[in-house]
């Protein structure tokens, strides 16, 4: 595309973005989004703020049908709407089920709306900057809930948080793990734009690295280890990624060379520790490490086949959205463990199928082919989108090897940030395409 052509195709792009339908789209997405994340606050507020957005949604279908353009998600994300119905529908707890159906729903409200309102370039960068706003508001508010964690001693007396209690604040904590899942999906974008070579976007490098390191920070005191060997898998996989996308130079020797390296360290520490004491810290996890108890994963392997016998009982509809706390435990003879309160299955493919069946499993995992592809494609053409789709791309591996041993349950408030990074997915491929 010429400069001029580029030119007239931004302008183009701005007059579409300033659409009335838009622009009220927004507002309103902006004013429910609190009334979704928090919607046992005030019902009625929720129930008005989810009418508003289908009133918007069926005005922008009857004035203009082209109003959300086409991407490769569209067709799973009609489908996960359909399973995520199925999940709210079975559910015999609505309770627990109101605020991860919310939380859903504003997550493809989100979605949809970074597709529908980024119609060029610089919409991509204000997207990607938002993206990242968002996450670093969760990650702050999130230091709130760091308080009196007793895993790791030495990380618990050097939490300057430890003794933070803001009254009426509560409602805002978020559990420390998913706050660690959090981290692990933008953590890898931050270090993409801070280490790529220059292209169109004049990223603030220096900004983005002390925040870089704010969240890394952050990262340690939530004491989760599977968020910290996700982390790490997460940027292994950013290094991995660039090392394949970039032309044969001294920079992709380089960064090659460090991937190998990296693995070979891995290896050589699972074979100087030994195959037969990794399996007998798997079978019984002691109560006392130098990283604190391991009594959890004695808790999760013993809640993983629970959790499959149910997927087995309830195979196309799940035991309803977020329904997991009540539903398994009293329907399977689980171990009582009086100090935990165990809300999901602890494994985010076990329990896409606990909360939406099987068929919303398949859709999911559909979701995450799809993303993976656009990503590829979207960095092999674009060098200026380059650094956001494999900063995203490397941030999906961090957050899914995290979730084999824990989740980003749906519905979840950090989960709102998920959607909105395939929104900059989808919005980078729609551009790319136009141009």
């Amino acid at each position: 595309m010429t400069a001029l052509a580029e030119q007239a195709h931004n302008k183009q792009g701005a007059r579409l973005a300033a659409h009335p339908l838009v622009v009220l789209e927004g507002i309103i997405l902006l004013l429910a989004a609190p009334w979704l994340l928090f919607p046992d606050i005030a019902p009625v507020a929720t129930a008005a703020a989810l009418a508003a957005l289908a009133l918007v949604w069926l005005l922008a279908l009857a004035l203009d049908r082209e109003r959300l353009p086409r991407t490769p998600f569209n067709l799973a994300f009609a489908l996960w709407g359909l399973a995520l119905g199925v999940g709210i529908l079975v559910s015999a707890d609505p309770a627990e089920t109101l605020p991860k159906a919310t939380g859903a729903l504003l997550g493809l409200a989100a979605w949809r709306y970074t597709v529908v309102a980024v119609t060029n370039r610089r919409g991509v960068a204000v997207a990607v900057g938002v993206l990242l706003l968002v996450c670093l508001a969760f990650s702050l508010t999130g230091l709130l809930s760091l308080r009196d964690l007793p895993k790791i001693p030495v990380l618990t007396a050097a939490n300057p948080f430890r003794n933070l209690a803001l009254p009426g604040l509560d409602r805002l904590t978020t559990h420390p793990n998913q706050l660690a899942a959090l981290i692990t999906l933008f953590l890898p974008l931050l270090v993409s734009l801070v280490i790529a070579p220059r292209s169109g976007w004049r990223w603030p490098r220096v900004g983005l690295a002390v925040v870089g390191l704010l969240v890394v920070g952050i990262l340690a005191l939530t004491q989760s280890r599977g968020g910290w060997l996700a982390a790490a898998a997460g940027l292994l996989a950013l290094l991995a990624l660039w090392a394949a996308v970039l032309p044969p130079s001294r920079a992709r020797r380089a960064l090659a060379l460090a991937v190998l390296a990296v693995v070979l360290v891995g290896v050589a520490g699972v074979l100087w520790i030994g195959p037969r004491t990794l399996w007998e810290l798997w079978v019984s996890p002691p109560e006392a490490t130098a990283l604190g108890t391991l009594r959890t994963l004695g808790v999760r392997r013993e809640l993983w086949p629970w959790a499959v016998t149910a997927i087995g009982d309830f195979p196309f509809t799940g035991v309803g959205l977020g329904a997991f706390r009540q539903v398994v435990f009293r329907l399977y003879p689980l171990p009582p463990w009086p100090s935990y309160d165990i809300g999901h299955a602890h494994n985010i493919f076990l329990q896409t199928a606990l909360d939406t069946g099987l068929p919303g499993l398949v859709v999911y995992v559909a979701i995450l082919f799809v993303a993976a592809a656009v990503g590829w494609r979207v960095a092999r053409r674009d060098r200026g989108f380059r650094p956001v789709s494999l900063g995203l791309l490397a941030g999906l591996v961090g957050l899914h090897v995290f979730g084999l041993a824990d989740a980003l349950v749906i519905g979840a408030k950090p989960a709102l940030v998920f959607w909105l990074a395939l929104g900059v997915l989808a919005s980078m491929n729609k551009e790319e395409m136009e141009s």
